[in-house]
Parts: structure tokens; sequence; C-alpha cells
């Protein structure tokens, strides 16, 4: 399975995943009492060859806010199930799953997520990714 960059990607997949970032957030301004917090995304730092990428992956990280006897709040990393059954659920969002590495202004996905992608683009905003430069890594 091979990879395709998509040129300027990274504004596109942010700003068709906007509305959804914003749900989530509004949900956690709704459970804030819970000391729960939804985080939609995980960014992580890796060093390629000679390059530094950013991976994006979207989904559900939950965490717990504790306060330490400084005052200063602390994360806690409690899963990606819904850690309290009383919660209500989160809102849905179609990028649940996705991960994309960005280089720059562009993203490299592999052909799946370039295929999720697209689905997600027709939906949102009626358009198909492949109007983007999509260009074939080698």
């Amino acid at each position: 399975m091979g990879t395709v960059r998509i040129k300027g990607g990274y504004k596109v997949v942010m700003e068709l995943y906007t509305p959804y970032r914003i749900k989530i957030y509004e949900y956690n301004s709704k459970i804030k009492e819970s000391g729960y917090y939804l985080k939609p995304i995980h960014v992580v730092h890796k060093e390629v060859g000679n390059k530094r990428l950013k991976y994006i992956y979207f989904g559900r990280y939950w965490y717990r806010i504790v306060k330490n006897e400084g005052r200063k709040l602390r994360w806690v990393y409690v899963g990606k199930e819904k850690p309290d059954p009383h919660l209500p659920d989160p809102p849905l969002t179609p990028f649940e799953g996705v991960g994309v590495a960005v280089d720059d202004s562009d993203i490299i996905v592999s052909e799946n997520v370039f295929k999720a992608l697209n689905e997600i683009a027709k939906r949102i905003i009626r358009k198909d990714l492949h109007n983007l430069l999509a260009v074939q890594e080698e």
C-alpha cells in the first residue's frame, strides 16, 4: 500500500474538522464539572530522516483534570473509552481513527486514509479531494 501527498492538505483537513472540534469543545464545557475532558486530537512530533514531521491522530482521548497541592492543574490520561457511564455521549465525528503526517502545509497519508478523507470531504463540502493536487509518493 502506498502513500499520498496532498499539497496544501493540512489547511483543508483542519478546516473540514473545525465544526466537529467546536462541537467537542462545547461538549467539554457541558461536562466540565465531572473533572473529565475529551481531547479530540493527539499530536506527536517525530524525526524522520532529516525532517521533523508532525503526526496528527483524530480520536477520543479522555483525561481527568486533577489539581495538585500547588493548585496547578494536571492532566491524567484515562483512555479512549468514556470513563464514566453517567456522562452524556460525546458528539460523533467522521475523523475518528484518521491519522495524518504533516510536512509543512502538505499532509502524507495512506491510500486508505486518503479514501476516507475523500468521503468526508464529499459529505461535508460536496467536493472531491481529487480536486486538490494529489501526488503519489514514491
